[in-house]
């Protein structure tokens, strides 16, 4: 009986224990369901604050990230172009830093698959934008190629009038290209006094483009653009197309003609205070500020003794592969010395047979619109072969592409710098990233060495959809490789080892086999530090990633699923898209087991 009671006693206590604990895994899984949807919810609400905080910053890049701005919560303010100071700069980074701390507030684990991509992402793009930061001095907005001076026109130029409010917009940031003309050239007297101003051949190429850019002010590019876009424009009066285009003309000659000529005078009043003539490796911090800044160009976590060896290790393939192919069939090298044109010559068609190539390789292309424009004349001998614009967030449907040059020079070996721009180069990329509705703030952060990797990787391949040879088109592939890894390795060697111009020009020549030619790429990596890095590391971090899958998968790897792979994860950091890739290839197995 005792022992029936207890027993009785017993399986009551366990079922109020199991009510117990049905009622708190209850209680306790909506808790943590709870939890984790407010996670993830402030999360969201946490990049969206990033986004627009950042992409408001000023009125150029919300007009060129955004279309309709209001849709994004965004209304409106102060048309301005911002502040360019070392106190505007530090306030950035202290932002960037508040941002930082907020994000390790959130539980990694209760976020979502794609949102801690963007986590991993972020986190990364902070700690990497603060390590820069260390060096604000060592900053430089200025550049022959890649300097505002260089950039602005086209932005100007290019500026979309969605309605008449943004003519008004438009016409109201005109004169704020003055002021900060005048920001850049006190930031450019502060790094005089430091010693830390452009050398003189620089400042000279610099000073050259601004006098050409204005050298014909009532024929401003910004004059003749404005006026077929006005002209082009739907709804507006006669009367209205007459005053738009008077106070546009007014406006440039008042506020973008003298900053130019602003530029140009500081630029010739701080001319020789500059320290140094080499690379960057021989000012105070330059080794430091050329480690941090390749990082953040390239989007590689290698060291930068990592990088060089895998720069040489391909250089060295490449030449061994270039000497075999002349080997077996000596009159190969001829043909690349003669070889003057591509069948295809115009780059609207080239576009269209691209789109149709590409298939076989890539997901299938997003359908949108692209013209093609050409650069014009009073920028032609500064800027690069071409350049293509990315659209805004919620307008990437149309799409420009510049081509530097229309003459049959130029446009006779186009079709791979299309290839770059378009498809399936920048414009199919972002494209298809955009058509993937990601977090916006995704669209905001750069990483140029994916952008400019991915371009480049894919350029290469557009040697085989050219129309020509195989030989040939694998010859002429090797050998812009070979040339394109020369630049970044020589890159690396002047500004992070400290090479003299001889032992740089001698460096070179041994590939170009000319001297001025040499000197002239010596002279052209002194102006812009780590220019090439994207393009080179890029290529090369995406082609280690391909041998990664391809290892991995062996016979079942395919070139299409690859290419789906770096496009769905979209721009990001190298070190990350690898971890990422293993999951993926992981998975795979298991799907084909």
């Amino acid at each position: 009986m005792f022992k029936k009671i207890f027993i009785q006693k017993r399986l009551k206590l366990y079922l109020i224990l199991c009510l117990i604990f049905l009622f708190s895994f209850f209680t306790f899984g909506c808790n943590k369901s709870s939890d984790i949807e407010s996670q993830q919810s402030k999360f969201d609400q946490f990049i969206h604050k990033v986004f627009v905080n950042e992409v408001q910053s000023d009125a150029l890049s919300l007009h060129y990230t955004l279309s309709r701005p209001e849709e994004f919560g965004i209304e409106p303010s102060e048309v301005t172009l911002g502040e360019y100071s070392i106190i505007r700069l530090k306030e950035e980074l202290m932002t960037s830093k508040e941002y930082l701390k907020e994000l390790k507030e959130f539980d990694y684990d209760s976020l979502t698959l794609d949102q801690q991509l963007t986590y991993d992402i972020l986190h990364n793009y902070l700690e990497t934008e603060l390590e820069l930061g260390n060096y604000l001095y060592y900053f430089e907005s200025l550049g022959p190629t890649t300097g505002l001076q260089a950039q602005l026109p086209i932005l100007l130029a290019e500026y979309n009038f969605y309605d008449k409010d943004d003519i008004e917009r438009y016409l109201d940031l005109l004169p704020c290209v003055y002021d900060y003309f005048e920001d850049i050239s006190e930031f450019e007297k502060e790094k005089s006094e430091k010693g830390l101003f452009m050398s003189d051949a620089v400042a000279d190429r610099i000073i050259q483009q601004c006098e050409a850019f204005i050298a014909n002010p009532d024929e401003n590019l910004l004059i003749e653009y404005f006026d077929e876009k006005i002209e082009s424009f739907q709804n507006l009066t006669d009367e209205e197309r007459k005053t738009y285009k008077n106070e546009n003309k007014k406006r440039v000659l008042e506020y973008i003609i003298p900053s130019y000529e602003l530029i140009i005078d500081v630029l010739q009043e701080l001319k020789g205070s500059g320290k140094n003539n080499a690379g960057l490796y021989y000012y105070p911090e330059g080794k430091a500020y050329y480690k941090a800044l390749a990082k953040i160009k390239s989007g590689s976590s290698r060291s930068l003794n990592d990088i060089i060896k895998m720069l040489e290790t391909n250089i060295n393939d490449d030449i061994m592969e270039i000497t075999n192919l002349a080997i077996l069939e000596p009159s190969l090298l001829n043909t690349v010395e003669s070889f003057t044109a591509f069948p295809l010559t115009d780059p609207e068609t080239i576009l269209e047979d691209l789109k149709k190539n590409i298939v076989d390789d890539f997901p299938e292309p997003v359908d949108v619109n692209c013209e093609i424009k050409y650069v014009h004349e009073s920028l032609s001998d500064y800027l690069s072969p071409a350049m293509y614009l990315v659209p805004a967030i919620d307008n990437y449907t149309d799409n420009n592409i510049y081509i530097n040059g229309n003459d049959l020079e130029t446009l006779s070996t186009i079709y791979p710098t299309v290839a770059h721009e378009g498809y399936p180069g920048h414009l199919y990329q972002n494209v298809y990233f955009r058509s993937l509705n990601p977090a916006p703030i995704r669209n905001l952060l750069n990483f140029v060495g994916y952008d400019e990797g991915w371009a480049t990787y894919v350029e290469y391949l557009s040697y085989s959809y050219a129309g020509i040879d195989p030989k040939l088109a694998s010859l002429l592939e090797i050998n812009n490789r070979v040339l394109l890894m020369i630049h970044a390795r020589a890159d690396i060697g002047i500004h992070y080892e400290g090479w003299t111009k001889d032992k740089a020009v001698t460096y070179i020549s041994q590939y170009t086999g000319d001297m001025d030619v040499a000197e002239a790429i010596y002279n052209r990596l002194l102006e812009e530090p780590a220019i090439y890095l994207p393009y080179a590391i890029g290529y090369l971090e995406i082609i280690e990633l391909k041998n990664i899958a391809q290892e991995k998968l062996g016979d079942d790897f395919n070139l299409k699923e690859f290419h789906k792979f770096l496009l769905d994860i979209g721009p990001a950091q190298f070190g990350i898209i690898e971890d990422h890739i293993e999951v993926w290839l992981s998975n795979k197995e298991i799907a084909s087991k």
